[in-house]
């Protein structure tokens, strides 16, 4: 089977970044990092903002998560280019796109609020599509290369 870590490792450290340097600061507490959060907020509305930011970060990378692990089956699943020169099944295809979409309304519910994720804006979607297609590019780049260097797949 091929081995996708590098482009999960890449995407995962890029998320990472985003979400505590961009996101969280920008959507949770007007640009401050979390570890500056004490020098801006104190007491209870420290304890929110650490709370919103947590919630939001986890959010994002949950989402993120299960977008691209869940892609990346159409990815790995075949040595031609997914979606353009092989198709999966309509049941495969019908379950992964219920599944992401089901993941990424978790956030917005009670169920999201009972693990303590926070509901992303609609901005975080202009990050992550982006980044999931991207994330596709690379698994199959990293694909294609293993196939030429073992002539098949499996």
């Amino acid at each position: 089977m091929i081995w996708i870590g590098p482009a999960s490792s890449v995407f995962d450290f890029t998320t990472y970044l985003f979400m505590y340097f961009v996101f969280c600061p920008l959507f949770v507490s007007g640009g401050v990092l979390f570890h500056q959060l004490p020098a801006h907020f104190g007491g209870a509305e420290l304890a929110l903002m650490q709370a919103k930011y947590i919630g939001m970060f986890q959010a994002g990378w949950f989402v993120e998560s299960m977008w691209s692990q869940t892609l990346v089956i159409h990815m790995i699943r075949t040595a031609k280019l997914p979606f353009i020169q092989s198709r999966a099944s309509a049941p495969l295809t019908l379950l992964t796109m219920t599944g992401v979409a089901l993941l990424t309304i978790i956030p917005f519910t009670p169920l999201g609020t009972a693990l303590g994720f926070v509901a992303l804006p609609a901005a975080y979607f202009a990050y992550l599509i982006p980044c999931i297609l991207l994330y596709m590019v690379l698994a199959t780049v990293l694909k294609k290369a293993y196939v030429r260097h073992h002539g098949e797949l499996l």
